[in-house]
């Protein structure tokens, strides 16, 4: 399994969130607009002492799902890593909204920079990522179908697997899953990310019937002031039931449990992560602090819960080509 800082034995993953950030902005923004963060060795001091947390508390690896165009920075990630303790992985692919480099070339083009970077490194770093992202909105478009044809050819090329952004409350997922199906990509190398959005239990069951990993990291979303318990959508204790049910009906090997958390968030307006910390001020640790806590109180044991946050992670994500 690669990290930021060099490859490590599967078994090292340890506790493993599948899908988190560092700086979700824009590309290059850390270098072009530091200010944006008040400055980039503030903001990798701030982003330090978060993972240090996150670290002691008990989370030994996060997966950075941070792609190119939404600023992905490998050598801040790699000082974060050193001095936090906290093993993070990159990713390649391509995030929502199109750049006009990506935009313009082909899916067959966008798996050879995808796979370039998977084999040859990011830039000049070395560093390999260890998953392919692709992302899709509420309706998928053109752009978005090209870079999941392309995450599918790179995926069955090298054998890394592919970790999606998904609107689960309009079935996203299934969308996603027709996409890699239709190129022959062996549903087991995929996670279809934000799918606690939704509350229905055949959509995500069906998912996980076909093969599919269930990434279950939104819980917080399911928080009051977040507006759960309205409009459909479903409270953390509504989300966390679901992953109970997912175990009770034989999904206990195809669930991730992250918090899509991150120290920096330019692509959103200005204060918006100050406001969302204020409404989930555990950040990170949500999880371990209520959803794990939940889970056991509603009859999940502790293999179930090390399943979903250590050997889930580890098969998926260092289990190399799948057979």
């Amino acid at each position: 399994m690669h990290t930021v800082n060099g490859p490590i034995a599967g078994a090292r993953l340890g506790v493993t969130a599948p899908h988190e950030h560092i700086l979700a902005g824009s590309t290059d923004v850390l270098r072009l607009w530091p200010e944006a963060v008040r400055g980039r060795a503030q903001f990798i001091d701030r982003a330090v002492a978060r993972l240090k947390v996150a670290k002691a508390a008990g989370i030994d690896t996060m997966v950075d799902c941070t792609t190119a165009d939404l600023g992905r920075n490998v050598r801040m990630m790699q000082e974060v890593s050193r001095r936090s303790g906290m093993q993070l992985v990159a990713v390649t692919g391509h995030w929502l909204t199109p750049t006009p480099t990506f935009e313009a070339r082909t899916a067959d083009e966008l798996a050879d920079f995808f796979t370039l970077e998977i084999t040859r490194g990011i830039e000049d770093t070395g560093v390999k990522p260890g998953a392919i992202k692709g992302a899709s909105g509420a309706e998928m478009t053109p752009f978005q179908e090209k870079v999941f044809r392309a995450a599918a050819r790179t995926s069955k090329r090298t054998g890394v697997p592919v970790t999606t952004h998904s609107v689960a409350r309009k079935r996203g997922g299934e969308r996603q899953a027709a996409v890699l199906e239709e190129e022959g990509l062996d549903p087991r190398r995929v996670c279809i990310g934000h799918s606690d959005e939704s509350p229905d239990f055949d959509y995500l069951a069906g998912l996980a019937k076909r093969g599919y990993t269930i990434g279950m990291d939104h819980l917080w979303y399911g928080l009051p002031a977040m507006g759960a318990g309205a409009n459909g959508i479903p409270t953390w204790q509504d989300r966390a039931s679901m992953i109970r049910r997912l175990i009770e009906a034989g999904f206990n090997d195809r669930i991730f449990l992250a918090t899509d958390w991150m120290s920096a968030f330019t692509a959103a307006t200005t204060g918006t992560l100050e406001t969302l910390s204020g409404r989930n001020p555990d950040g990170d640790l949500f999880n371990l602090r209520h959803t794990i806590p939940l889970l056991r109180q509603i009859g999940v044991t502790e293999p179930q819960i090390r399943m979903i946050t250590v050997t889930n992670p580890r098969n998926f994500f260092a289990a190399g080509p799948a057979t």
